[in-house]
């Protein structure tokens, strides 16, 4: 519905990106034209999509994500870096008015391949009553042993948030082993915990009080800053609010608005449990407030500046024809087993810029489109747009699903989109593999069904 007040908020958060382009690359456009010019048109095309996915007939959790990535990492983030630092990017790769320019040109098609696909494939259809979860109840026989693997995985965790401060996460030299033991023993409790949650009984007693008080420790235990990224937190805990919310967050403008004032703090918030030990705590006052003006400024919003980089990469080394999306799609082969395996691609471009310039460490993101780019030149960027617009599709599916289990895993691929987009695409596919893996699991093990009677009420 196309009420007043969203009318008012849709035109202007518009006028609020333009004025601050405006008022940034206004006062050097002699310096930036083709900058100004580009980005103008960027803002545009963004603001296109805001309004499609604010005015649409029905609300979705993937898209308004897409929107807030676009939002923060391409439009606000670049321009508040120009006003920080008119010479260098945030990279430490010199401003190039031409390169600005191609950077903005591969998002425009890129977003504009997405929308295409995305609005003129066909609805998935629902599925069948039959197929609903009407006469699914927890099989408890089940769910005690899954929960002692979880209380394992939370011993394993405070032992290692013990032995690893937050801010030693990003440097650490991740193994197989620990992606198993970070993406599938700790992640474990999320699926159970909701799946808890969802199932519960019509008549709420003390074993299910307990059961659901006990896995949501054993979450927090598992789950937080000192154990895992905050890049793989977000989606969790965004999740687990929008399932209490979910009946309020029926309309597009409520999904929209959630997503982006969430975002907005929870990536700040987690960043300074990153960037700070626990012994530093509690942290004063005004290096909070530092903190927060300095954020979009950082490194954390280095998606545009890293493509920019790419089509650097791409005119000297050339296009790299899928060896990126080989490793990706590959990426449970050991270097030992495939010597000349690609490193991610955030790791090439850090490398790169290590090389070049003044980059001093090389954990950088790399954006789905310029993973596009630098494999597959023009043609993978509209590619993986368009790639971009089904596998939006497909999660609203999930959204739509009878099956409470599986409307849980499509809120959380909905947040993940957005750790998707930012990348790089070989961390994101490591990531969610376990997670597919960990959710179908708590589905098909912890899952009976009632004979008679329906034994359980689901959200």
């Amino acid at each position: 519905m196309k009420s007043l007040a969203n009318v008012v908020s849709y035109f202007a958060l518009g006028a609020c990106l333009f004025g601050v382009q405006l008022w940034v690359l206004g006062t050097s456009l002699d310096r930036f034209p083709l900058m100004f010019m580009s980005h103008t048109l960027l803002v545009g095309v963004v603001l296109f999509h805001l309004g499609m996915n604010m005015f649409g007939a029905r609300p979705s959790f993937t898209d308004a994500s897409i929107v807030v990535f676009e939002i923060t990492f391409l439009i606000i983030a670049p321009i508040l870096q120009l006003a920080h630092d008119t010479k260098n990017l945030v990279s430490t790769k010199p401003w190039d008015d031409a390169s600005a320019m191609q950077s903005n040109l591969i998002y425009i098609a890129f977003i504009i391949s997405y929308l295409v696909v995305r609005h003129l494939s066909p609805r998935p259809i629902a599925q069948e009553e039959s197929l609903s979860s009407a006469n699914l109840r927890i099989n408890y026989v089940a769910l005690f042993p899954v929960l002692a693997i979880c209380a394992v995985g939370a011993i394993s965790a405070l032992n290692f948030a013990q032995d690893v401060q937050a801010g030693d996460l990003d440097d650490m030299e991740i193994t197989p082993l620990d992606m198993i033991r970070a993406k599938v023993l700790y992640f474990l409790i999320v699926p159970v915990f909701m799946f808890i949650v969802l199932y519960r009984p019509r008549r709420i007693g003390p074993v299910w009080i307990a059961l659901v008080l006990s896995s949501f420790v054993l979450l927090c235990l598992c789950e937080n800053p000192l154990t895992e990224k905050r890049n793989a937190l977000g989606p969790i805990y965004l999740t687990l609010l929008a399932l209490v919310f979910r009946r309020w967050l029926r309309s597009p403008p409520r999904v929209f608005w959630s997503i982006f004032f969430l975002s907005g703090l929870f990536f700040p918030i987690a960043e300074l449990f990153t960037n700070y030990r626990i012994a530093d705590w509690p942290v004063a006052p005004a290096v909070i407030e530092d903190f927060f003006e300095q954020h979009f400024t950082s490194t954390t919003y280095d998606a545009w500046a890293n493509t920019d980089a790419v089509i650097e990469i791409v005119s000297r080394e050339g296009i790299y024809w899928g060896k990126q999306l080989s490793g990706a799609l590959l990426f449970f082969v050991p270097h030992t087993l495939w010597p000349e395996k690609p490193l991610g691609t955030g790791i090439l471009i850090g490398d790169y810029l290590l090389r070049n310039y003044s980059m001093w460490f090389v954990n950088l993101s790399a954006p789905l489109p310029a993973e596009g780019y630098l494999d597959f030149g023009w043609g993978g960027v509209v590619l993986y747009g368009a790639l971009l617009g089904y596998f939006s599709r497909r999660v609203d599916a999930l959204l739509d699903s009878a099956v409470p289990i599986w409307r849980a895993l499509g809120f959380y691929l909905s947040f993940y989109t957005v750790f998707l987009l930012r990348g790089s695409l070989m961390v994101a596919v490591a990531y969610a593999v376990p997670v597919l893996v960990t959710f179908a699991f708590v589905s098909v093990v912890l899952t009976s069904r009632a004979n008679g009677r329906l034994a359980q009420r689901t959200i």
